[in-house]
C-alpha cells in the first residue's frame, strides 16, 4: 500500500505496477535541465486540437535558460514507434521529456515517454493533461513516468524545473506535482491561479498555429486564419459525464477585460487572426463579465473579427441583451448543449438544466440574429429508445440550424465512469484508446443493436424538412465537417429515406419519429462495432471522430 498526501489529508491506495523504474528520492542527483522536449502525441485530430498547453508552458518559463522543442506527432502523423520520431528525439538529446494527453491518446502518450527512456534511461519524464489529472493514481506507478502534473501547470512547471537542479529538491512545494517519495506516492495540491492575468498568453509560434490552420484546424469555424483562446477557467456544475470541475476547479476564474483586449489585438494585428475560438467551458457563466467582454470588443472596432464558442454556452446564464451583444461583437453562431431531450436522462446526468427553457432560449438567440447549433449525447447509461426519440423531438421543436450527435463515452475522472466501474458495468482500468475512431466502450442494455446511423440520418432529414429555409446552411456546414465524398454519401442516404418512407395504415409519413412505426424502423439490429456519429465540438468527454469503418 502506498500513502497519498492530498493537502492536509492522506489516504491509501494500491498501485497497479510494482515500482518506479528510474526515480527514487533516496538516490536523487541534481539535474541541470537545458533541453526540454514536449511531445504532442499522435491521436489528436488536427481539425479540432492544437498543442495550446505547450504554448502556455513555453511562454511562462525563462527561455534564456532552456531550449524547448515541440515534437508534434499529430501534425506529422507519427506514432511513438516511428523511426523518424525516434531519430529526431535522439538527435535533440533532451534532459527532460514531457507529454500532455487526453484519455483517447493516453496509451500513445505513455509510449512516447517509454521511447524516450529507451533512448536515454537518464532522461526525466513528465506527463500532464486531462487524463493524467483524472487518472493520476494509476499512472503514478507506470514504468517510464517519473513525474505527473495534475490540473494546470502554466506556472508550476517553471517551479518544478528550478527544483530539479537542487541538491535537496523540495518537490512538495511544486503545486500539482505527483511524484514518488521515500514513503510512497505524494500528490500535491493542484495549481489554480486565481489571478489569470499572471499567466502569459501562449506562444502561438511554438505551436505552429499558421501550419495547423493551413492543414485543417477548424473546430467549428470557417477556414480562415483562426486561433484558440481561454478566457475563463473552471466549472461549478456536476454533470456526470464531464471531468471539467476536476481539471480546472469549480470556481469560474476570468482574465481581466484589459488583458483580453490586449490579447485580441495581438492576434488581430500581429497574427492576422480573424476568427477566435473561445475554448471555455463556461464563457457565459458570469453574465456581467460576458457582457463587458462583448462591449469592449465592440469598442475595439476590429473589422471582420469573428468569435466562436465550440464547447457551448450555458443557456440559462444568458438573456436577450447578452445574445444581442454577442451578435454585435462578432458571433455568427452559438453552440448550446442541452445534451438530451429526455427528462429521465437529464436527471441521470445531474445536469443542472431545465429542458423546458431550451426551445425558448433557442428562439431568443435566433431572434438576436444568430444561428444555433445543438450538441446532444446518445446512449447515456440508463437510456432507452424512448429517450432517444425524446431527444429527436426536442431537436425538431427547437429547429436547430445544425446538431452534433455524439456517442456517450465514459472517461476516467467523471462521476459516471466511477459509477459504472463500481457497478461492474465497465472494466476497471479501461483506457479509452479507441474513442478517436468512433467505437463505443459502453452501451446501455436497452440500446444494444440499435441502428444509430439510421437514427442520425433520419434526424437530419426531418430537421431539413422541418426547416426548409435552413437547408443551404445545413448542407454547407456538412461540407465543412466532412469530405465531399462523405457528404454526397450522407445526402444520398438522407434522400433515400425521404423517397422511400415507411408506410403506416395506408398513409406515408415522413414525420413518424415518435410513433411505433418509426421506433420499429430505428431498432433494426446492426452488428456491434463502430457507430456513425457527427464530430463532436463540446466537452472533452465526448471527443470522437466520424471517420469510422462503417462510413466507408
Amino acid at each position: 500500500m502506498n500513502t497519498v498526501s492530498i493537502g492536509k489529508h492522506s489516504r491509501k491506495f494500491t498501485l497497479p505496477y510494482l515500482k518506479p523504474d528510474s526515480f527514487d528520492e533516496r538516490l536523487w542527483r541534481p539535474v541541470r535541465v537545458k533541453k526540454i522536449a514536449l511531445i504532442w502525441p499522435k491521436g489528436f485530430d488536427k481539425t479540432y486540437s492544437i498543442p495550446l498547453p505547450y504554448g502556455y508552458l513555453k511562454s511562462n518559463i525563462d527561455e534564456s535558460k532552456y531550449e524547448i522543442r515541440i515534437f508534434d506527432n499529430t501534425i506529422l502523423d507519427r506514432s511513438s514507434t516511428d523511426e523518424l520520431f525516434k531519430q529526431a528525439l535522439q538527435e535533440f538529446d533532451p534532459n527532460l521529456v514531457g507529454v500532455s494527453t487526453w484519455s483517447p491518446m493516453s496509451i500513445e502518450a505513455i509510449d512516447c515517454l517509454r521511447v524516450a527512456k529507451e533512448i536515454n534511461p537518464e532522461v526525466i519524464t513528465c506527463i500532464g493533461g486531462a487524463h493524467a489529472t483524472s487518472y493520476h493514481e494509476k499512472i503514478a506507478g507506470i514504468k517510464g513516468v517519473d513525474f505527473l502534473f495534475r490540473g494546470e501547470a502554466d506556472l508550476s512547471f517553471s517551479a518544478f524545473l528550478e527544483q530539479l537542479e537542487k541538491q535537496d529538491p523540495e518537490f512538495s512545494k511544486v503545486k500539482g506535482l505527483v511524484y514518488r517519495g521515500t514513503e510512497g506516492v505524494v500528490v500535491n495540491d493542484v495549481d489554480r491561479e486565481n489571478d489569470l492575468d499572471k499567466i502569459k498568453i501562449p506562444d502561438y509560434d511554438s505551436i505552429q498555429l499558421d501550419y495547423y490552420v493551413r492543414n485543417g484546424y477548424r473546430w467549428n469555424c470557417p477556414p480562415k486564419i483562426n486561433a484558440p483562446v481561454w478566457i475563463t477557467r473552471g466549472c461549478p456544475y456536476r454533470c456526470g459525464y464531464c471531468a471539467a470541475p476536476e481539471l480546472n476547479g469549480k470556481p469560474v476564474r476570468t482574465h481581466s477585460i484589459p488583458y483580453m483586449m490586449k490579447w485580441i489585438k495581438y492576434l488581430y494585428f500581429q497574427r492576422g487572426v480573424r476568427w477566435i475560438n473561445i475554448l471555455d467551458d463556461n464563457f457565459t457563466y458570469h453574465k456581467k463579465y460576458a457582457k463587458e467582454f462583448c462591449r469592449a470588443v465592440i469598442d475595439l472596432g476590429l473589422k471582420g473579427l469573428r468569435f466562436g464558442t465550440p464547447n457551448g454556452i450555458r443557456m440559462e446564464r444568458g438573456d436577450e441583451e447578452l445574445w444581442g451583444l454577442m451578435k454585435q461583437a462578432g458571433w455568427k453562431t452559438l453552440m448550446v448543449a442541452p445534451e438530451t431531450g429526455s427528462e429521465k436522462t437529464i436527471k441521470r446526468m445531474d445536469k443542472d438544466l431545465d429542458l423546458k427553457i431550451v426551445p425558448r432560449v433557442v428562439k431568443e438567440i435566433k431572434e438576436a440574429g444568430l444561428k444555433v447549433q445543438g450538441f446532444l449525447i446518445l446512449g447515456y447509461p440508463g437510456e432507452s429508445k424512448e429517450d432517444l426519440f425524446a431527444t429527436r423531438e426536442l431537436i425538431l421543436k427547437c429547429k436547430f440550424n445544425f446538431v452534433f450527435l455524439a456517442s456517450f463515452q465514459p472517461l476516467p475522472g467523471t462521476p459516471i465512469y466511477n459509477e459504472l466501474v463500481a457497478n461492474k458495468e465497465l472494466p476497471e482500468g479501461i483506457l479509452p484508446h479507441s474513442y478517436s475512431d468512433g467505437t463505443r466502450a459502453y452501451m446501455p442494455d436497452d440500446l444494444k443493436g440499435f441502428n444509430f446511423p439510421k437514427f442520425i440520418l433520419r434526424t437530419h432529414l426531418l430537421m431539413m424538412i422541418n426547416n426548409l429555409p435552413n437547408v443551404p446552411y445545413h448542407l454547407s456546414l456538412m461540407f465543412k465537417l466532412f469530405s465531399p465524398r462523405q457528404v454526397v454519401k450522407k445526402v444520398a442516404l438522407i434522400f433515400f429515406y425521404s423517397l422511400f418512407p415507411q408506410k403506416q395504415g395506408g398513409e406515408t409519413s415522413i414525420f413518424s419519429q415518435v410513433d411505433e412505426q418509426d421506433q420499429a424502423v430505428e431498432s433494426d439490429t446492426v452488428e456491434e462495432g463502430p457507430v456513425l456519429i457527427h464530430p463532436p465540438m463540446h466537452q472533452q468527454a465526448q471527443t470522437l471522430q466520424t471517420k469510422t469503418k462503417g462510413e466507408e
